[in-house]
């Protein structure tokens, strides 16, 4: 005795069709919203590390000048931030504010030092950071980027002194 099987030879229906169809679209558009959150992220994660690795040049920059170049805002503008640090490239609208305070003493007012747009202003001087042995240096790199275009700020913080810097 054998036994016949029965081969269908219908086709699908407009119905199945379209509900495949409309499955792939959806499978599609989820793998495409994926890809493009992913690439958000590690454009953020690339501006991060780009701040980053300015603010740790520019410490270092510092760390290898002598105590009377670093309290000198003059040379501090005119040498150390005359020029773009490397991989500032690819930060939008980036600024650099750079904050130097007397460390371990009570008194004694701020240097501050920005540049912005290429260029460096000096808004406030200290001649006496000269005769501290200590000072605070709050370097901050302010950008434009991460997911939505926000203003972001990156910042590091130094303790330097007469025989060299310690990060806190």
């Amino acid at each position: 005795m054998t036994i016949r099987t029965r081969i269908s030879t219908q086709g699908t229906t407009l119905t199945e069709a379209t509900v495949a169809a409309f499955v792939a679209i959806l499978i599609l558009g989820a793998l495409f919203t994926i890809n493009l959150s992913s690439m958000k992220s590690i454009r953020t994660a690339r501006e991060a590390t780009s701040a980053s690795q300015i603010l740790q040049q520019r410490v270092e920059a510092m760390r290898i000048a002598n105590w009377q170049q670093v309290t000198n805002a003059d040379w501090v503008r005119d040498n150390l931030l005359n020029s773009d640090a490397n991989g500032s490239g690819g930060l939008k609208t980036m600024s650099e504010t750079l904050t130097m305070a007397p460390y371990g003493t009570n008194g004694g007012s701020t240097m501050q030092l920005i540049r912005s747009g290429g260029t460096t202003k000096i808004l406030s001087q200290n001649a006496d950071l000269l005769k501290e042995n200590a000072m605070k240096v709050v370097w901050t790199v302010a950008y434009n980027g991460g997911m939505n275009g926000r203003s972001t700020t990156r910042q590091a913080v130094a303790v330097l002194a007469k025989g060299g810097v310690a990060k806190w």
